[in-house]
Order: C-alpha cells, then structure tokens, then sequence
C-alpha cells in the first residue's frame, strides 16, 4: 500500500551510513550495544543531517538475499497473490507542502523542478494531464503529477508489471481517489488515507477522513476487499464492480471513491506521456 521496496539498499552503502550515524554519536563501530543505552532523543537528534543514513532493509546476501523486486520478481513469489496500489495525491501527507494557487508559469516551473525537464517537456506533459482532468486546478495537477513520479506510484506501479510478468498468482491493482474533507479539502487524497477505510476505523479516523455519511459505505466495500483478498487470495465480492488480476496487455485497476469503478489501464495518456519524456 502506497509504496514499496523495489531496491534494498546495498551492504557498503548501509555501512558507510551506520558508521557516519555512530559517529556523531561519539561511538565507534564496535560500541553498537552502546546505543540500547542512549535516550530517544539523543538517537533522533544524531540522525539529522548524517550523510547517506538509510534506514530500509539491506541487501546483505543472507537476511535478503537480493533486490526484492529488481530487475524482476523474485521467483519465490510467483504463486503468491499480490494487491497492491497508492493513493491519487500521496505526496501531500508531508507537513511541509504548500498549498498557495499556482499560476500557469509556477506550474510548469515546479514540474520542470521536480522532473528535471526542459519547458515543452514540461509544456507538453501538462497538457495531457489538463487534457484527463479538466476540473482540476493548477495544484491538482502538481500534487497528482509529483505523485505519479514519486517512490510512492512508480514503486507500486513498477511492482505490478514485474509481478505480473511472472504469470503466476494474480496481481489486483487499485487506485484511491476519494479526497478527504478535513482541513477544507486541502489535503485531497493524501499518503495514508485509504488505513481507516481498510480497517473500519472511520469513526475513531475522523480528524483524517471527517464525519460525512459517505465514509461507511466506502470503509464496508474497502474492508470487504481486504477481508476476501487475505482469506482466499480474490478480493472482489459482491459490493464491488468485478475487479480483474492485473495484466499488461490490460491493466485492469480498481478505482476507490464514492462510485467504485474497474478500469482498464486508467489515465492511459498520462502514462505514455511520462513514459515517452523518461526515455527522451
């Protein structure tokens, strides 16, 4: 759910991060009991500023034995169902986002920031988002085309189309668009948003999701999916459109909002468009 660990991080690079970590800490590599001994606080402040401190499991050739999911999916998986998908705006979780109106010029600004291309990539890119979603505003689309780059939906979708190469176990993809009301919507369909609706915890969720009365019936399709997909492998039931195993031909997606729809291979366009500028 909303991201996923394509890559472990390699055994040289994690120890050179532990050693720099230990020692802002004045410790030396072999004083590691010596942290079990060191305040919260203490081991949070060290943390801040350390240069190349991944804290994500790491490629040893034993524990892990290789990258989980580069350059394929690993064999071991190939009869084990997968689901797997990401919110519409992941990236506005952060407490450090901005939501001030962009102009057209600020737009194409970050994107080209954000993506690294030059104006009519960027020009051309914007376009076909504005294209799919007429109703969505300058910071929609910022939100939703940073989302769509980040670890949070390129993780994800890169894990659906290695796993479905196998041609095992079914792979079931889905997309969560409802946008949540709190903070008068600004924070749209943020990183976390679809755990209350998953675990029938709306009403204990309501500084995350609201209080409207269209949190139950989502949270009783969702939970339901969860349930079916952990008992038999298939998360579809009744309350739901026939939701199809992810193809490459097809890409079948479950989409979450108030009216849940199975798409194949929805925002089509945008994925070719980002595709096209990658491999320019």
């Amino acid at each position: 759910m909303s991201g996923s660990a394509v890559k472990g991080v390699p055994r040289g690079r994690a120890t050179k991060g532990a050693e720099a970590f230990m020692a802002k800490l004045g410790l030396q590599p072999n004083q590691v009991e010596e942290l079990q001994r060191m305040p919260q606080a203490q081991l949070l402040a060290g943390m801040r500023g350390v240069q190349g401190l991944q804290l994500s499991p790491v490629v040893d050739g034993r524990t892990l034995p290789a990258d989980p999911f580069d350059p394929v999916a690993p064999a071991i998986t190939a009869n084990v169902p997968l689901m797997i998908g990401s919110t519409e705006t992941e990236v506005t979780w952060n407490n450090s986002v901005v939501y001030d109106p962009l102009d057209d010029a600020a737009l194409r600004q970050r994107i080209q920031d954000s993506m690294r291309i030059g104006d009519a990539a960027a020009d051309k890119l914007i376009g076909v988002y504005r294209k799919g979603r007429p109703q969505a505003s300058n910071l929609d689309l910022f939100f939703i085309m940073s989302t769509d780059v980040s670890n949070f939906r390129t993780g994800t979708d890169t894990e659906a189309d290695r796993k479905s190469e196998l041609q095992g176990a079914p792979v079931y993809k889905y997309y969560f668009q409802w946008y949540s009301p709190v903070r008068e919507g600004k924070l749209r369909s943020y990183h976390t948003l679809d755990i209350p609706f998953v675990f029938q915890n709306v009403e204990v969720a309501q500084s995350m999701v609201g209080s409207g009365p269209e949190r139950q019936p989502l949270a009783d399709k969702m939970s339901a999916a969860w349930a079916a997909f952990a008992r038999t492998g298939n998360p579809n039931h009744k309350g739901i459109p026939k939701w199809e195993p992810f193809e490459e031909n097809k890409r079948a997606t479950l989409i979450w909002n108030n009216e849940c729809k199975a798409l194949n291979d929805p925002y089509r366009e945008e994925r070719l468009a980002r595709k096209e500028i990658k491999g320019a």
